[in-house]
């Protein structure tokens, strides 16, 4: 499998999760707005959150590139300066993980449909491959396995 046609079906797996944090973070009472706008998929990390990821690995991420999302979907302490003046805190408001809850089921059988369309899709320019007599030595080994 290619990792392009993972990276496609994982994405058209992640829009219900995003549409339903979407949804999840109309609820925060601050100006929503701009934390909802910034909630997107993605499908590569930025240099600071890489880790030794394995070459052939395919990710997608869905989540929010707000500065204060992580507050809101964890919450604060109480707050206070250093004299002393209490500030606050912000009781957590969980959009992302309520969202992931509430739509893995579906977004799981939308990536098993797509890749298993895309597997069908290999299998039958294969066969059409395989019936011209025009597979390459590796497709052969291949599909030997």
């Amino acid at each position: 499998m290619k990792r392009g046609v993972v990276r496609n079906a994982l994405k058209k797996a992640a829009v219900p999760i995003k549409d339903k944090a979407k949804s999840n973070a109309q609820g925060i009472p601050m100006d929503n707005k701009d934390i909802v706008e910034s909630i997107k998929i993605g499908t590569t990390l930025k240099r600071s959150q890489r880790g030794r990821q394995d070459r052939s690995r395919v990710t997608a991420y869905v989540g929010s590139s707000h500065p204060l999302a992580h507050i809101f979907e964890f919450g604060s302490a109480k707050r206070y300066t250093k004299k002393g003046a209490y500030r606050g805190y912000i009781p957590p408001m969980p959009f992302l993980r309520g969202a992931w809850d509430s739509q893995k089921k579906v977004s799981l059988d939308i990536l098993k449909d797509e890749i298993w369309k895309a597997l069908q899709k290999s299998a039958r320019l294969l066969a059409r491959k395989a019936e011209k007599g025009t597979l390459t030595a590796k497709q052969r080994a291949g599909l030997m396995k």
